[in-house]
């Protein structure tokens, strides 16, 4: 009885919704994919990426203690985002990331409905000041920004925050190349309204958490990899989580460049997957070189 109880009122939970995804994308992606370690655009600059993105089992339905089913088994999404340079130290951007697909297991009998299948996800705008950067004979680079989320998602698919849906997540990045090899880390929040609709020892709340980033990668090399890992520390009464990520991004044509990533979820915070994989491609248009090729040749003197 204790565990239907428990069951029914997380019902509710779902009913109230919360943005269930874990991932925010550097937009700018000039160093990683999946943290922002001081590093930005150029200025004039334009980023543009679209990436498709899997997610295996990211939200377990918990009784008693054991996991009883997957409320959300699987979930596609599709993120298209751009960043541009507006000057040498900002940095702006945009990601929309849009449910395709999702499905779990079925969870009738506990009162819990099927989440929506496809939806929009929360808007994330975003601005990023680069205070230092290494290549400019500072000792590091260093950068702030700081990503608001929209209320453009769906409660009942799991992709918009409770109360107002607004969700702030600021950052501070930074990083080192020690030759081919560079080493960046990031520290930031997620501030956002919680859930919490059951108070017993066993009830997980969601809401602002802590998140950190360390990552390890190439530095100007033909073919970039890294390693990240990633810590989700709940501000509620959730547990934390860990994911280790691993990717490889290759350039050609001078502007395009595919991106694999992936890597697993350890740890029961609500969102962590057992694992995750994402890939797509990325366009960086060199405006330089068109206003190269557009500047009139020099006569010379006769």
């Amino acid at each position: 009885m204790r565990a239907l109880i428990l069951v029914l009122l997380a019902s509710t939970a779902v009913a109230q919704g919360f943005e269930m995804e874990r991932v925010q994308l550097n937009a700018g992606a000039k160093e990683t994919w999946l943290a922002q370690t001081g590093d930005g655009l150029d200025q004039m600059q334009l980023r543009v990426a679209l990436l498709g993105h899997y997610q295996h089992r990211p939200l377990i339905l918990t009784v008693d203690g054991q996991p009883d089913g997957a409320y959300i088994g699987s979930r596609w999404t599709a993120h298209l985002l751009a960043a541009y340079g507006i000057h040498k130290f900002v940095e702006a951007s945009v990601q929309v990331p849009v449910v395709l697909a999702q499905q779990g297991d079925d969870l009738r009998g506990y009162g819990l409905p099927a989440p929506t299948p496809t939806a929009f996800g929360a808007l994330w705008l975003g601005v990023r000041g680069t205070f230092l950067r290494q290549r400019d004979a500072h000792p590091l680079d260093l950068g702030l920004s700081v990503n608001v989320g929209l209320p453009t998602g769906d409660a009942a698919a799991l992709t918009r925050d409770p109360g107002a849906g607004v969700a702030l997540a600021p950052k501070l990045g930074a990083g080192r190349a020690f030759g081919p090899v560079r080493l960046g880390v990031e520290l930031g929040a997620l501030v956002r309204g919680a859930t919490a609709p059951v108070i017993t020892e066993s009830t997980t709340q969601v809401g602002s958490q802590f998140n950190g980033a360390l990552v390890v990668s190439t530095y100007d090399l033909p073919v970039h990899a890294e390693l990240a890992a990633r810590v989700v520390a709940p501000f509620t009464a959730a547990p934390a989580s860990v994911e280790v990520t691993a990717a490889v991004r290759y350039t050609f044509l001078k502007q395009l460049e595919l991106s694999l990533l992936g890597g697993p979820g350890i740890g029961k915070t609500p969102g962590t997957p057992a694992f995750r994989v994402l890939f797509g491609l990325a366009w960086t248009p060199d405006f330089n070189d068109r206003k190269a090729e557009a500047a009139p040749l020099a006569t010379p003197a006769g």
